[in-house]
């Protein structure tokens, strides 16, 4: 079973650490005959990187976890709690360490089975049903395109929909990545070698060994660094750890996403994408993110802008180096291709007779290892690659140069390279006159993946967005507004602010005087907007306005752009958060679209962006999640009352308490027509190395994507009825109010007591995890506080409060009024409210109450107890309500796989509660006098637990193999029933089933390499004979049916089908049950 496979790699790479680890201790190394080193001088002495030997307890403490895995339960648990009392500070420390190191081998070992499961998948060529949640996460194209056209969508729309849309991915620095960037490189190669490892029957015993040995000097290596960051990272810093993601992932897979879209299409015997189609984009915040962030600066953003235009150019330059060596050919071309020869020629020094080699460099052209001589003249594809690799030579040369500060050389300018366009021309150029010329075979190889980079990635690495708080724009509208004595701007009117900013923004007049007093806030923003009108536009993305409340926000960074002197706006992007904001977003942008300057300024298209952490932290899951579906219901109107194309930017975090989750699920919480072409989402903190592992796991990342936006494009999910409508309002009501009663008008203020002393939330701040500060402002309570160290501190003890809390009464308070029948009825008929549940109870098959409870008994003080007490039970209540409205019995009982992940990590995350907890009770008893060693237990505590809660599951990617060979069973019954082997009864019920979600035959696919010959025997299997087949086919069918939830089989138990026809069934399902073995049975 897929579980098995992943339980063997997770045994695997546990016992090979502990092995290392204690193979120091059985040759007698101590802790004190090696000390740890860190931080600048020698006598900064720590153990956060793991010590050469572990302290006895810490080894008393894994035998302890063993036994609690073995036997969970109170007496279990207490007897490691008992432990950790006993412990020093040093044995905290190295234990919370240790744990730490296994949860994240199980990460690696979930994050390889998910690969390895989407791998089979492509491979099977088993279209799988998709009601199942369980299989969305190994959506493929061609399983999506099977089930579109089994709904009548036809080739030609699939395809029409593939050319428009467009995924634009947003790495964000949230401070949720919690491990360092040192380790992370080094489980991206323990991941390569797990893939050797699955492959291990095919090596030596020596290639084996060796291979182990590699993966224990990688797990070494990880120990013994310093898992404490002791200085917070620069916004620089955070930029280029996502431009590495970015070129060592997304730079490989890119061309891979659109040849398996390509491939796909070419069997259904459809053309391939366009060469010059743009179906995913990039884009970052990282280093544009300043709302909050004073780290941010216009220096900043001028530096990090420059990095991602120089490092884009060294990349392009590597593959124009390339095909240098591949576009060799002479003879005849294309006249276009002549034509560009011609326009090239004034770039270099003309030969000074004939045969001598052109588009010789110069001395200020650098160092080439390849061609630095010219190339031979009757080579014109050479002629135009050298050209362009000129250009990106001085385009690197000059981004260097501005990064530095210094002057860029002057004759360099005019060969920058600044728009996509530009870069792509010539290269467009010489693939259609390979193309013309019958070289076609050249022009789809490395050419081609290089055209769809360039329209991928432009001029720039990712595109940086621009981000900062409404308030910010305000404190300098002000400052303007007062220097010209017209009084306050904040005390304004919203329609006096709208009419001065547009005549302003309409004025030929600068508005702005050299010799206006600044503070330094007006002065940054100010000069942030002078940074922009000096980039390419298309190195800058968006202008995202955190904390959009009215019209006049969008019109002040209009205005601001205007002062600042850039020509090419921006495109702006308001960020509605709150609830109340969300609800007022349609309203917001009505007006803004009933402007004629703004209307005719953005020129049919209008980017709004959404907010999930905050409004979930505002109102709850529940009133989130319907304000964030009726806001795009409402916008999508006002677009269209407007005849503007609105695009959602999704700024989802990684948790599903921050709108996370998988990208079919997340989708479903979306209107129809929300999305026409474009997706534009965040993927933040801890998700870039989940998505971006490696380029095979990127891959796999915008595929899922891609597929659930076709989906969502081509069969949108249904309205909702009227009655449903009403009572998901009234819902989300309900939670909301339950939800604010108890975090933000509590008795004395006792929930944000018990917040602060029952979490790790002031713990929180020691981690340099991010740039950015966890408040907005230096003051202030909850409110104040951001949504993702809120959301963090409830996963730290395991109540996840965010996800859950007003929901539960909602739903009981239905349920006791009588209208159970209702909400189970919405299940199961409304997309939208079921994957919102499921989403939930994901969540909840994490949350652990006694947990949390112990963490009471630890730190709490005895006046807030009584809250914990009562919120553990509405933990409770809301579990039993959610299971009730599902009809279940237990939590994930829809995702056993899920469920077995988290149950793989549980006894070791328990653990690390238990130390995180007493850790925490000593750093409050101590106060400032608290050890160097303690606060760092509680760091590593804090990764640990942020490793193992980490979206277990989430991608639902284990339950493969049943699924897989149930859909296996099913389209075997579909081909021998169009085949004719089978009966009309048996025919009637396979087209039945086709039509409930298993749609196509046995050939439906040209991809599939069928086995089966007309005969009903298997053409690889010729030795054993039809009826040997016709047994192994009963055999397995019945297995199945024995093991089946619902009575697809059963149905056919007593449905006559010939020999030939059970020969065929064996065959075929014997071969893909085969390929996801793990051994040779």
């Amino acid at each position: 079973m897929a579980f098995q496979a992943m339980a063997k790699d997770f045994d695997l790479l546990r016992s090979q650490l502990l092995d290392v680890i204690k193979a120091n201790r059985a040759k007698g190394v101590s802790s004190d005959e090696h000390p740890s080193v860190c931080g600048e001088t020698a006598q900064d002495h720590c153990l956060v990187e793991g010590p050469a030997a572990l302290p006895p307890m810490a080894i008393s403490l894994l035998e302890q976890v063993q036994e609690y895995n073995a036997n969970p339960g109170k007496e279990r648990f207490s007897k490691m709690v008992t432990l950790a009392e006993q412990m020093d500070a040093t044995s905290l420390l190295v234990s919370a360490r240790v744990l730490m190191e296994i949860l994240v081998q199980a990460n690696l070992a979930e994050s390889h089975q998910r690969l390895r499961a989407f791998k089979h998948a492509l491979k099977s060529f088993v279209t799988m049903d998709f009601q199942d949640p369980g299989d969305t996460a190994i959506k493929t194209f061609r399983g999506c395109f099977n089930k579109m056209t089994a709904e009548g969508i036809t080739h030609e729309q699939i395809r029409e929909a593939l050319v428009n849309h467009k995924i634009e991915l947003v790495l964000t620095a949230h401070p949720t990545q919690a491990q360092r960037r040192s380790n992370l490189k080094k489980h991206e190669s323990i991941s390569q070698l797990l893939k050797v490892h699955d492959a291990k029957d095919s090596l030596t015993p020596g290639e084996q060994e060796e291979l182990r040995a590699k993966i224990q000097a990688l797990q070494w290596s990880c120990w013994r660094t310093n898992a404490v960051r002791r200085n917070r990272p620069t916004a620089e810093g955070e930029a280029r750890n996502g431009m590495l993601v970015i070129e060592d992932a997304v730079w490989t897979a890119v061309p891979e996403h659109y040849r398996r879209i390509d491939r796909c299409l070419k069997h259904r015997g459809m053309p391939a994408l366009p060469y010059d189609a743009s179906v995913i984009k990039m884009s970052t915040w990282m280093g544009g993110d300043r709302d909050g962030n004073p780290n941010v600066t216009a220096y900043t953003t001028r530096r990090v802008n420059a990095l991602l235009r120089w490092r884009i150019a060294e990349l392009y330059y590597t593959e124009v180096d390339a095909l240098l060596f591949d576009l060799s050919m002479t003879g005849a071309t294309s006249e276009e291709l002549q034509q560009e020869l011609k326009s090239l020629a004034s770039m270099w020094p003309a030969p000074t007779s004939d045969g001598d080699k052109v588009c010789v460099p110069d001395t200020r052209c650098g160092v080439h290892f390849n061609f630095q001589n010219g190339v031979a003249p009757d080579e014109p594809y050479r002629r135009v690659l050298m050209s362009v690799r000129r250009r990106l030579f001085r385009t690197k040369k000059s981004m260097e140069s501005l990064y530095l500060g210094k002057p860029v050389d002057k004759d360099f300018e005019s060969e920058i390279y600044k728009s996509t366009t530009e870069l792509a021309r010539p290269l467009e150029i010489v693939y259609r006159s390979l193309v013309t010329t019958g070289d076609e075979v050249l022009a789809n190889g490395r050419l081609l993946d290089l055209i769809r980079r360039v329209r991928t990635f432009g001029v720039s690495l990712a595109c940086l967005d621009i981000r900062q708080e409404s308030d910010r724009h305000e404190e300098v509208m002000n400052a303007i507004t007062q220097y010209l004595g017209l009084g306050s701007y904040s005390s304004w009117t919203e329609q006096a602010k709208c009419d001065w900013l547009l005549d302003e923004i309409q004025s030929r007049r600068p508005l702005l005087s050299p010799d206006m007093p600044m503070g330094d806030i007006v002065q940054e923003v100010i000069e942030t907007f002078r940074t922009i009108a000096d980039l390419p536009p298309e190195t800058v993305g968006a202008y995202c306005i955190s904390m959009s409340r009215a019209t006049s926000d969008i019109l002040a960074v209009c205005l601001l752009q205007k002062i600042g002197g850039v020509k090419q706006f921006m495109r702006i992007s308001p960020l509605f958060e709150t609830r109340e904001d969300l609800q007022a977003a349609p309203r917001v942008i009505d007006s803004l679209l009933g402007i004629p300057w703004y209307k005719d300024h953005v020129n049919g298209k209008q980017e709004v962006m959404l907010g999930y952490s905050d409004s979930v932290k505002d109102a709850g899951k529940f009133a989130s999640t319907w304000a964030l579906h009726v806001a795009m219901e409402k916008l999508v109107e006002v677009g269209q009352k407007h005849g503007v194309e609105v695009t959602f930017f999704h700024g989802r975090g990684g948790t599903i308490s921050r709108g996370g989750g998988p990208p079919h699920l997340t989708l479903l919480n979306q209107p129809a027509g929300s999305i026409t072409r474009h997706l534009r989402l965040t993927v933040q903190g801890e998700m870039i190395q989940q998505h971006f592992m490696n380029p095979e796991v990127a891959e796999h990342t915008m595929e899922r994507y891609a597929v659930a936006v076709l989906e969502h494009i081509l069969t949108p999910p249904p309205l909702p009825s009227p009655e449903h409508r009403a009572a998901m309002e009234e819902l989300a009501g309900l939670s909301a109010k339950d939800y604010q009663t108890t975090v933000f008008r509590s008795q004395e203020d006792q929930f944000v007591k018990y917040f602060h002393a029952a979490t790790p939330s002031a713990e929180l701040a020691q981690m340099n995890i991010g740039s950015r500060p966890a408040k907005r402002r230096n003051y202030g309570g909850i409110d104040t506080l951001r949504a993702i160290p809120w959301i963090f501190a409830w996963t730290q003890t395991r109540l996840l409060l965010p996800v859950w809390l007003g929901n539960g009464a909602a739903l009981d308070k239905f349920i006791t009024d009588g209208k159970l029948q209702l909400l189970q009825s919405m299940y199961s008929k409304w997309p939208f409210f079921k994957s919102m549940l499921d989403l939930i109870d994901i969540e909840l098959g994490k949350a652990d109450e006694h947990i949390a409870a112990h963490y009471d008994s630890k730190i709490c003080d005895d006046a807030l107890k009584p809250l914990g007490q009562d919120l553990r039970q509405r933990l409770a209540q809301a579990t039993t309500s959610v299971l009730q409205v599902k009809q279940e019995k237990e939590v994930l009982s829809a995702e056993p796989s899920t469920k077995l992940a988290i149950g793989m990590r549980r006894p070791y995350l328990d653990a690390t509660h238990v130390i995180q907890a007493e850790v925490l009770q000593r750093l409050r008893k101590a106060g400032e006098q608290t050890s160097e060693e303690l606060a760092d237990a509680m760091i590593v505590s804090i990764q640990g637990i942020a490793a193992g809660m980490q979206n277990t599951g989430c991608m639902c990617t284990l339950g493969l193999r049943c699924s897989s060979a149930k859909a296996t069973l099913l389209k075997c019954l579909s081909y021998l029933a169009m085949n004719r082997f089978m009966g009309p009864q048996a025919r009637l019920f396979t087209s039945a089933r086709i039509s409930r979600g298993v749609p196509g035959d046995f050939k439906v696919d040209a991809d599939e390499t069928s086995t089966v010959d007309s005969s009903g025997s298997d053409v690889e299997k010729e030795e054993i004979d039809v009826q040997s087949w016709s047994i192994v086919g009963r055999k397995i069918f019945e297995r199945l049916a024995d093991d089946d939830s619902d009575d697809d089989f059963d149905v056919m138990k007593n449905v006559p089908i010939n020999t030939h026809a059970w020969s065929a069934v064996g065959a075929k399902i014997f071969n893909t049950l085969a390929d996801f073995s793990d051994d040779e049975d």
